[in-house]
């Protein structure tokens, strides 16, 4: 069963296992050099890590892996479990090392940006199916659409902000003097978080959809948010890609967000090594929708004042 779905070609590879063959290798090769994957009598690696990847792209159940597989329900839960605690540490490896944007970039979307090491935002996923609970996962794009940091594990009703601010305190999110983030107004404009103007147009279908920037803040916000979209396509070809984000599950809230971080490693793992990334294509690009729970903390006065240079700076270069 493993052989026709990773060795016939790459279309079947990839509408089972969401990766084409030779990202699958790939995979295997660095599980098996950097982790504690090895063959044993039952089983190869590639069988460990096709079985894994299967149930995390359907979310397909056990007792549908052990007749597919051929496999009972205790090998498949234990071999689930080794290869998820592999996939983890990989995550020196995998997650993105931020990059910024220069001063003479011809992206777009980033060049107004300088400094700037992409954008921020949270997204809520289930973690248990018995009593509809959520996590807030906070997670930072690069601009190649690749996870920098991730964090789950925060209950749904938790506000940004203050998930923002564990993930700086005690969980390892830096931001290198002189850089930034984009971030949307659900944060405040605090010293290494760039926030779009309250009260002035934001979304990009507003501006699709209606007369040019009439401000320096509108155009400052117009810009922002095309470049700031970033982080929201990157949820939303990650949730596209794993069905088990997508839908309630039976596995305990500490696995599920052990498997939300793997998701995430896995999505970098198919960007970096991937030339085409079909689900891509696929999806239409998803545009920023008004948020009404403007949730606050502590602004700086100081980086305030610099957002407005920068706003004044960049309208001046548009219209020139």
């Amino acid at each position: 069963y493993v052989g026709r779905i990773i060795f016939d070609n790459d279309l079947a590879c990839y509408d089972k296992v969401c990766m084409d063959r030779r990202a699958f290798h790939i995979l295997c090769q660095m599980l098996k050099s950097k982790g504690k994957l090895s063959d044993n009598k039952n089983s190869s690696v590639e069988d460990m890590v096709a079985m894994f990847l299967f149930m995390l792209g359907h979310h397909t159940k056990h007792r549908v892996i052990k007749t597919d597989f051929v496999r009972s329900w205790e090998t498949v839960s234990i071999q689930f479990n080794a290869v998820l605690n592999d996939v983890l540490m990989l995550q020196k490896e995998l997650l993105k090392k931020p990059e910024q944007i220069l001063e003479n970039s011809n992206n777009s979307r980033w060049k107004w940006f300088k400094n700037c090491l992409g954008a921020l935002d949270g997204t809520y996923i289930h973690v248990n199916a018995l009593n509809y609970i959520t996590t807030n996962v906070l997670g930072v794009s690069s601009q190649d659409m690749q996870f920098i940091y991730i964090l789950p594990g925060w209950e749904g009703s938790a506000a940004d902000s203050r998930v923002l601010r564990d993930a700086i305190s005690r969980n390892g999110l830096r931001v290198p003097q002189g850089h930034c983030y984009l971030c949307d107004a659900s944060y405040s404009n605090v010293q290494g978080f760039l926030v779009p103007y309250r009260g002035q147009r934001y979304h990009l279908i507003e501006f699709r959809h209606g007369p040019n920037p009439n401000t320096h803040e509108e155009f400052f916000n117009m810009k922002h948010s095309a470049a700031r979209n970033v982080i929201e396509r990157t949820f939303g070809l990650l949730k596209g890609r794993w069905a088990i984000l997508r839908s309630r599950t039976w596995y305990p809230v500490k696995t599920q967000c052990r498997i939300i971080f793997a998701c995430a490693l896995l999505h970098n793992h198919i960007r970096r090594v991937m030339a085409v990334d079909p689900l891509e294509a696929e999806l239409r690009e998803i545009e920023s929708t008004p948020d009404n729970d403007i949730r606050y903390v502590k602004t700086s006065d100081t980086w305030t004042t610099w957002r407005d240079d920068l706003v004044r700076e960049m309208w001046d270069r548009w219209r020139s």
